[in-house]
C-alpha cells in the first residue's frame, strides 16, 4: 500500500488533470512558428490537427515502481522502457525524452509539479518525442550511464536527470533540474547554461535557457533540422560515453606484448577518469610512488589460523600486480590535502562519504605492517580526519535532531543547509561507521583508536553510543521497517521525501524541509508555551544550543525565492553546552536536561501538528542488505551494554532477510532451474530483476547476520547467491593459454563484477563496472571482501583466487587515483596481509572472550568468526 500522503498526492494531482484539458493525444507539427502556434491552442483548449497515425497512451501505472505510478495522473503519456517503446520511436523517428528522478527528492517533485503538469510541455512531449519515466532506484545502471554523460558534458549530474535521445538511446542533450514554465525558477536559468553535448559549445542563453518547454523546443528543433548531423554527433557522444565504462577492463596479459589498440584504448578511459576525478574535486595532479613488488600476484599472507593457512598458498594470479600498501599511503595523502580542516569533510557539497570515513577509521585497525609504510602520525591524522568529520555530520544540519537519522547531504561546507530527504541505505551505511567509532574510541584516551581489548569497556555514555543508538532506532521505526501485509513480515522501506506539508490537512503546496524547519516564535511557543520566565529562559538556553534566531539561520545566498524566511535548520556544530550553561548560570547537568526536555516537546509537537514526509515505501535488495549488515553488527556490538535493542535490531535484520528470500528471491523465468533476486517488492516483485550491487550487499549483510547469530542458514544462502552473482555477472579473467573470445565492450574478460546482465534491451545499453566509490561504497570493493569471507569461513580457496581478480580488474584505476577507490584499497590490504580471523568453540553461551572481542572490534580487513568444530566438507571445492 502507499501511504496516505502519497495517495493524498495522487488525489490532487488528479483534481488538478480533471480541470486541465486532455494532453495526451495531440500531434505536433513540425517547424518552429507552427509548434507555437499549436501549443497555444492546447492551452486554450482547442483541438490541434490530427497527423498521427496513432497516439500514446500513459503507461506510469502499470510500472512497479511507486514513483513511476505518482505519474499516472499526469498529462504526459508517459512510456515504459520496453522493446515496444524502443520500436515505436525507430519507426516514428522521434526523439526520446528520458527522466530519470526518485520520490524523495524536492526538485524531482517541483519538475512534476511545474512542468510535467503543465499542458504545453504535456503535448510537446506527447507529439514530439517518446517520453520514458524512469526511477534511478530501479534502473541505476541507466542513471549510471547518464550521469556519467551529465558530468562530462555539463560538469554537473544529480537529480532529475532529463535527457533526450536518439531513438537508440545515444544522449543528444542532457541536463538536471528544468525549471516549469512561468514559475519563480525559472528565471534562474538565464545566468547559467547548457552545452551542446557534441560540440561543447554554449547554447544562447536567452535562447535556451529559460525553462522545460524552451530547453525542449530548441533540441527539437536541432532534431528536426539537422536529424542526420544529430545521429552522427550523438554516436560519437556514445563512443566517449563507452570510455567512462573502461573502468575496471584496462588489465592485459604481461605475457603478451603491448598492442598498440590497447594501449590507445586504454589512454582515453584513464583521461576520463581524472576528467571525472577533477569534476569530482578530487582531481589534479598525482604524485607517483615507486611501488614495492612484492611478487606477481597478490599472494594472502600471515594468517595465523591453521585452518585458513591453506589460502596462503593460492596457485598464482596471471596479473600484474602492481597493488601494494604504497597506494593506501597515496590515497591517505591525497584524501588529507582535500580534508576541510575547519569544517571537517570533504569538498562543497558536503556528502557524508561512509565508504571514505570508513576506510580512514580502518586505518589504525589494520595490521602493524600498513603503519609502518603509512606513518604512525599520517595514520593518526586519518582517524581525527574521520571523527572530526563525524562530530560536524553529528552536530550539523544533517540530522534530524528532534527525530531521528540523517538527510542526504549539505549544500553549504559547514554541514548547516541540507537537502531534506532521508535515504535509509545511507543512514545505514553512517551507522556502521558511527558504530566502528564508537568501537575504536570506547576505553582509549586519546580518541587514537589505539584501544583497550576490553570487550566490557563499551559505555552507553561513550562519545557516538546516543548516535548509533539513535540511528538503530529510527532504522527500526514502523514507519521505515513497514510491515509489508498479511504474513509477508516487515522490510526496510527506500526514503523519506525532502517536502511535506507543514500542518497535517493543510490544502497547500508541499514545502521543502517543512517537516524539519522552526521560527524562532514557534520554536518558544513549544518549548515555553505560556509559563513565565523559568520556562522562557529554558527556551532560551534550547535556542542557543540549536542556533535558533528570529530571523532564521539559513544564508540569504541558500534562499534566492524567499523559500526560508525566518526559518531556522536545527544546528548544534558551534554550541558548547558548558559554555552556554554558564553564560545560562545554570549547571550543566541542568543544561543537559533542559535540552532533553525541549527535544522531546519538539517532538511530540511536530507529530501531532505536522504531517510526516511521504514514504518510497519500496524495499530494494541492496537497501536491505545495507541495513541487514549495521544492524547485526550492532545487535551484537551492544548485547551487553543494552539487550533490549540488541534483540530488537538482531530480528528487524532476521525478518527482513527472510523477507527477501520468500519475495525477492524467485525462480528465473528466462532460465530453468535456476533462482535470481527481483530488484525490489512494492505490492508485488518487481518485474526488473537484481543488479550486482543487490547481490553484494545483500551478501555482505547475511555475512555480518550469520557470525552474529551462527545460524548456517544465512551463511548456506550467501554462498548460493554468491554463486548466482558470479555466474550472471563476473568478467571472467583470461588467460594467454585458454580459448577466451575476443574482448569486446560487454565482455573484457579482466575480471570483478559487471553491474549489469550480459542482455539487456538495448546494446546501446553500456555495461559498466563499479569500482569507483561514491555515495555508497562501490560493488566490486563489497564484492571483494564478501569473497575473502566466504573463502576463509568456509575453507574454499577458489574464492580467494576470485577476490583477488576482482581487485586486481582495478588495477590500472587505483594505481593512478587509489583515493576513489577506498573500498578496494581495504582488498589490496586483505590480499597482502590476510584475513582476519578468529576461532573459537562454540559452548552455547555468551561468555567466550574471543567472540565477544571480535563483536566489539572496529572493522579492518576482511574478517571472519569461525567455528572450530564447524562442518566446511559441503563447501570445499571440488577435487
Amino acid at each position: 500500500m502507499m501511504s496516505a500522503q502519497l495517495q493524498e498526492q495522487q488525489r490532487q494531482q488528479q483534481e488538478q488533470e480533471a480541470t486541465q484539458p486532455n494532453a495526451l493525444a495531440t500531434p505536433v507539427a513540425t517547424g518552429s512558428s507552427s509548434l507555437d502556434a499549436s501549443l497555444t491552442a492546447h492551452a486554450a483548449g482547442v483541438g490541434l490537427s490530427q497527423v498521427s497515425s496513432s497516439y500514446l497512451t500513459n503507461r506510469a501505472s502499470e510500472s512497479d515502481s511507486p514513483y513511476v505510478r505518482l505519474h499516472a495522473s499526469t498529462p504526459v503519456a508517459w512510456q515504459l522502457l520496453d522493446d515496444a517503446t524502443l520500436e515505436r520511436a525507430k519507426a516514428e523517428s522521434k526523439p526520446i525524452f528520458m527522466h530519470i528522478g526518485f520520490l524523495a527528492d524536492h526538485q524531482c517533485r517541483l519538475t512534476t509539479q511545474d512542468s510535467f503538469s503543465n499542458p504545453q510541455v504535456a503535448a510537446l512531449l506527447n507529439d514530439a518525442f517518446i517520453p520514458i519515466i524512469i526511477d534511478r532506484e530501479e534502473r541505476p545502471d541507466l542513471d549510471t550511464i547518464y550521469q556519467n554523460y551529465s558530468e562530462a558534458v555539463n560538469a554537473t549530474g544529480g537529480w532529475p536527470l532529463n535527457l533526450i535521445l536518439t531513438p537508440d538511446l545515444y544522449p543528444i542533450f542532457g541536463g538536471t533540474y528544468w525549471p516549469g514554465p512561468g514559475t519563480d525558477h525559472s528565471l534562474s536559468m538565464a545566468g547559467g547554461g547548457e552545452r551542446d553535448s557534441s560540440s561543447g559549445a554554449a547554447i544562447d542563453i536567452e535562447e535556451l535557457c529559460i525553462d522545460f518547454l524552451a530547453i525542449s523546443k530548441k533540441v527539437l528543433g536541432y532534431w528536426q533540422e539537422q536529424q542526420e548531423r544529430c545521429r552522427k554527433e550523438a554516436l560519437e557522444t556514445q563512443s566517449k560515453l563507452l570510455d567512462f565504462a573502461q573502468e575496471g577492463v584496462l588489465w592485459q596479459d604481461p605475457t603478451k606484448e603491448p598492442q598498440g589498440a590497447q594501449e590507445q584504448a586504454a589512454a582515453p578511459a584513464r583521461d576520463i577518469t581524472k576528467q571525472l576525478a577533477d569534476l569530482t574535486g578530487e582531481g589534479g595532479q598525482v604524485r607517483c610512488t615507486q611501488s614495492q613488488l612484492l611478487g606477481s600476484n597478490l599472494p594472502l599472507q600471515g594468517s595465523p589460523q591453521p585452518r585458513t593457512a591453506v589460502l596462503s598458498s593460492a596457485a598464482e594470479i596471471a596479473g600484474t600486480a602492481d597493488l601494494d600498501l604504497d597506494q593506501v599511503e597515496e590515497a591517505v595523502d591525497r584524501i588529507a590535502k582535500m580534508y576541510d580542516q575547519v569544517n571537517g569533510g570533504f569538498g562543497t557539497p558536503k556528502f557524508p562519504t561512509p565508504a571514505r570515513l570508513s576506510f580512514l577509521l580502518r586505518l589504525s585497525q589494520f595490521p602493524k605492517e600498513v603503519t609502518d609504510v603509512v606513518g604512525e602520525e599520517e595514520t593518526a591524522y586519518g582517524t581525527t580526519m574521520a571523527l572530526q568529520t563525524l562530530r560536524k555530520i553529528r552536530d550539523g544540519g544533517l540530522r534530524d535532531h528532534v527525530g531521528c537519522g540523517f538527510m542526504r547531504f549539505s549544500v553549504t561546507s559547514d554541514w548547516g543547509m541540507p537537502h531534506f530527504e532521508k535515504m535509509v541505505g545511507e543512514n545505514a551505511l553512517l551507522l556502521g561507521v558511527f558504530l566502528d567509532a564508537w568501537l575504536a574510541t570506547s576505553g582509549s584516551d586519546d580518541n587514537t583508536g589505539k584501544k583497550k581489548k576490553d570487550p566490557e569497556r563499551l559505555k552507553l555514555s561513550d562519545e557516538f553510543a546516543d548516535v548509533v543508538l539513535e540511528l538503530g532506532d529510527y532504522l527500526t521505526d514502523p514507519a521505515i521497517r513497514k510491515d509489508q501485509g498479511q504474513s509477508d513480515g516487515h522490510a526496510f522501506i527506500t526514503s523519506e521525501a525532502a517536502d511535506s506539508l507543514y500542518k497535517k490537512g493543510d490544502e497547500n503546496s508541499l514545502r521543502e524541509g517543512a517537516y524539519y524547519l522552526w521560527t524562532r516564535r514557534e520554536f518558544d511557543d513549544v518549548i515555553a508555551g505560556k509559563g513565565g520566565a523559568s520556562q522562557q529562559h529554558e527556551s532560551a538556553i534550547a535556542a542557543a544550543y540549536w542556533d535558533v534566531r528570529p530571523d532564521g539561520n539559513i544564508p540569504r545566498e541558500q534562499d534566492p525565492y524567499d523559500e526560508f524566511i525566518n526559518q531556522n535548520v536545527l544546528n548544534a556544530t558551534k554550541a558548547d553546552l558548558g559554555e552556554i550553561s554558564k553564560h545560562a548560570g545554570v549547571p550543566l547537568v541542568e543544561a543537559e536536561r533542559i535540552i532533553a526536555a525541549a527535544k522531546e516537546k519538539l517532538r511530540s509537537h511536530r507529530e501531532k501538528e505536522r504531517g510526516r514526509p511521504a514514504r518510497d515505501e519500496k524495499v530494494v535488495v541492496n537497501i536491505n542488505g545495507m541495513v541487514i549488515s549495521s544492524l547485526a553488527r550492532t545487535a551484537a556490538a551492544i548485547k551487553k551494554v543494552d539487550s533490549e535493542r540488541s534483540t530488537k535490531y538482531l530480528e528487524a535484520a532476521k525478518e527482513a532477510a527472510k523477507f527477501i528470500k520468500e519475495r525477492l528471491w524467485l525462480d528465473d523465468e528466462r532460465q530453468p532451474g535456476r533462482k535470481v533476486l527481483r530488484r525490489f517488492y512494492f505490492e508485488r516483485p518487481s518485474k526488473t530483476v537484481g543488479f550486482a550491487d543487490d547481490y553484494a550487499f545483500l551478501i555482505e549483510g547475511l555475512l555480518d547476520l550469520y557470525e552474529t547469530t551462527l545460524d548456517k542458514v544465512w551463511l548456506d544462502w550467501a554462498k548460493e547467491l554468491q554463486d548466482t552473482q558470479t555466474s550472471i555477472f563476473y568478467d571472467p579473467r583470461s588467460s594467454s593459454s585458454s580459448g577466451t573470445p575476443s574482448p569486446n565492450s560487454r565482455q573484457a574478460f579482466t575480471g570483478g563484477f559487471y553491474s549489469t546482465e550480459l542482455p539487456t534491451v538495448s546494446h546501446t545499453i553500456l555495461r559498466l563496472k563499479s569500482g569507483m566509490d561514491k555515495t555508497q561504497p562501490s560493488t566490486n570493493g563489497v564484492s571483494a571482501m564478501n569473497l575473502f569471507r566466504l573463502g576463509t569461513l568456509l575453507n574454499q580457496q577458489s574464492y580467494v583466487t576470485q577476490a583477488k581478480e576482482t581487485v586486481i580488474a582495478f588495477e590500472a584505476e587505483i594505481l593512478q587515483y587509489p583515493w576513489l577507490f577506498v573500498s578496494l584499497l581495504t582488498g589490496v590490504v586483505t590480499a597482502r596481509l590476510g584475513v582476519k580471523v578468529v576461532e573459537f568453540v562454540n559452548t552455547g553461551g555468551d561468555d567466550d572472550v574471543q567472540r565477544a572481542e571480535y563483536y566489539t572490534s572496529p572493522r579492518a580487513q576482511a574478517s571472519a568468526l569461525c567455528l572450530v568444530d564447524s562442518k566446511v566438507e559441503d563447501f570445499k571445492d571440488s577435487e
